[in-house]
């Protein structure tokens, strides 16, 4: 198959315009025929990936403000802008263990180190290229949502030698768990293993045990999974969901405070721990996960004043009340605007006259207003009910209870 760049379409995202433009020379003089497209941030990037399929991504790790390189693919995985056809290059000039781990844990198809040579990212290219473009025929059938075609054509490609062999067992393990297909991912992913252990083989195996209910066996896979490549953040994050299913919170606590610290920018990873180590009154480790958690969702426009409320609840009860206090203020001018807020305000300021013994009566009477007029979410009726207990409302917090059911 010709690796050419040819008329590929490409998008270069750098917040340097010297960068982009050199980097656009570059592909240019390896013979693509369309300039590519350029984005200076993230969010400009995003714009750009929803308004046009593209074949190769190039990306600085490092984008100023906002969202980083690894959070934009993230999310553009996410909402399949980059698809299993789709190169996506990470171009950094930091080399800090949290960047290696980032960048290990987004798995971009390679990561260069600045500055560039021609020859360097013609070679990561014709070899990403090599791996990728089989599977266009794949990603065409899950750009129109039938999944089950594309397992259709990865069997046909297992079958006749089409693509890389590991590359087409792993996309069969991933789709057969999404589509509730389990015999065919663990077939996938036992196939994957004659020859040797593979971290991501071991992990869909739990995925598919624990999916049949077998939470033992799930755990000892997500082991399996973690001893084999330690920093294989997937498994630590699935055998602290196991392991908090079986009750067993304190120690899913300890997998999730040990994966953060290999790998702190995952916001669904810093969210589950501070919920756990609220729960468990470790509340230094509580408002560090949250106030982490505040930080990563921000620039990825997943902010919810929650975060901020998780840390202040955290922060008091650490006893730094004023700091509980500043993050609540942080929030009402960081999220003014979000239907939320008042009720997470709400929440946040009764709090804390819970903690300090201040007179609750303005709030209260504020809360019984709006209760009137309007039910509050479920996650907000849940921490009023929690908070009203505390500050000994427990007829409030009660009816709130029972309006629930």
């Amino acid at each position: 198959m010709d690796r050419s760049l040819g008329r590929r379409r490409v998008l270069v995202v750098d917040d340097f315009p010297a960068m982009r433009t050199t980097l656009a020379q570059m592909l240019l003089s390896m013979g693509l025929e369309e300039e590519p497209d350029m984005a200076q941030d993230a969010a400009q990037a995003l714009a750009r990936l929803r308004a046009r399929r593209y074949d190769i991504v190039l990306c600085d790790y490092n984008l100023g403000g906002g969202m980083d390189g690894q959070q934009l693919l993230e999310i553009a995985r996410r909402e399949g802008r980059v698809d299993v056809a789709c190169v996506f290059i990470l171009i950094t000039a930091e080399n800090s263990s949290e960047m290696v781990m980032a960048a290990l844990e987004s798995g971009p198809d390679a990561y260069l180190s600045k500055p560039i040579t021609k020859v360097l990212l013609k070679t990561r290219l014709e070899r990403a290229l090599q791996r990728r473009d089989p599977m266009r025929p794949v990603a065409d059938a899950l750009a129109r949502g039938d999944t089950a075609g594309a397992l259709q054509v990865l069997a046909v490609m297992h079958a006749t030698g089409r693509g890389e062999v590991a590359d087409v067992l792993r996309l069969q393990a991933e789709l057969g768990i999404e589509a509730g297909d389990l015999d065919t991912a663990e077939a996938a992913a036992r196939e994957a293993q004659r020859a040797r252990p593979l971290a991501w083989a071991c992990n869909a195996l739990g995925r598919v045990v624990q999916r049949r209910g077998d939470l033992a066996a799930a755990e000892n896979h997500f082991r399996e999974a973690m001893a084999v490549t330690p920093y294989f953040m997937s498994a630590h994050d699935h055998l602290a969901e196991v392991l908090e299913l079986q009750d067993r919170r304190s120690e899913a606590l300890d997998v999730l405070d040990r994966a953060v610290q290999r790998s702190s920018r995952s916001l669904p990873r810093q969210r589950r721990l501070g919920r756990l180590a609220l729960e468990q009154g470790h509340w230094d480790l509580a408002a560090q996960a949250w106030a982490r958690a505040a930080e990563l969702a921000a620039p990825q426009g997943e902010a919810h004043p929650s975060d901020h409320v998780w840390t202040a609840f955290a922060l008091a009860r650490a006893g730094d009340t004023r700091g509980g206090a500043r993050c609540l203020r942080h929030m009402e001018q960081a999220l003014e605007g979000d239907p939320e807020l008042p009720w997470w305000s709400l929440v946040g300021r009764l709090d804390l006259c819970g903690v300090t013994a201040a007179d609750p009566t303005e709030l209260l009477e504020t809360l019984d207003t709006r209760l009137l007029w309007t039910p509050p979410p479920e996650a907000v009726r849940a921490a009023l009910v929690q908070v009203l207990q505390h500050l000994g409302e427990v007829e409030r917090a009660e009816l709130l209870r029972q309006e629930a059911g």
